[in-house]
């Protein structure tokens, strides 16, 4: 879309002003063979040409730009919408395993951890996750927040093999055993003043869009 805006753009300034040359060499042609009293009306008419070649030209600049701008903006907040989701939903998933997998049999926990590995490849398809790491207060890389999860996704599914036998007759409280002894425990997270700006804006623009839908 962006792309196609701004060769219109070119397009459009081109053509307007290939007009405008054309009629600068008509005047400046018909100014050695117009009577001096006959010139004036002349520049008036080419003024006057130049003028709607300018204006509409510009009209037409200005419809292309508009929306251009607009879509691009749109583009540019439902995409950090679609990251943040996507950031949300790996890392919950990934704070929530060890309490989630002590709960399940091993099929299905062997499911929860492919899902949390899936989930974590979506986030980082986004640029905008080292925005979100930076609100959270992270100070790491998307690519070491990355491997940092695949670090413990590779322990959890490390220990479901080894328990593999004896996983489905272990107790709720054994199995959560295990996977802490597996994991380091968790830091909690720090908000970071000032980091979250473009966050704020995502929020104004989603209580504008449900006023207005309403």
């Amino acid at each position: 879309m962006k792309r196609t805006a701004w060769l219109a753009v070119v397009v459009t300034v081109f053509v307007a002003g290939a007009l405008l040359f054309l009629l600068e060499r008509d005047a400046v042609q018909y100014n050695s063979v117009t009577p001096v009293s006959d010139r004036i009306q002349f520049y008036r008419l080419y003024a006057d040409l130049a003028k709607a070649v300018l204006v509409g030209f510009g009209a037409a600049l200005l419809g292309i730009l508009i929306p251009a701008v607009f879509a691009e903006a749109r583009f540019g907040f439902e995409r950090l919408k679609d990251s943040r989701t996507a950031y949300s939903e790996a890392k919950t998933s990934i704070e929530y395993l060890p309490l989630r997998l002590c709960t399940l049999d091993l099929k299905a926990a062997a499911a929860l951890v492919q899902r949390a590995h899936v989930r974590k490849h979506e986030a980082e398809l986004y640029p905008e996750l080292k925005l979100h790491l930076k609100y959270r207060g992270i100070d790491r890389t998307p690519e070491q927040w990355g491997d940092e999860i695949y670090d413990r996704l590779f322990t959890l599914r490390t220990l479901l093999e080894a328990n593999a036998a004896a996983w489905d007759s272990l107790s709720p409280d054994a199995r959560l055993a295990l996977v802490r002894t597996a994991l380091a425990p968790p830091c909690s997270e720090r908000l970071v003043v000032g980091a979250r700006t473009a966050v704020d804006e995502l929020d104004r623009f989603e209580r504008s869009q449900v006023t207005i839908e309403s």
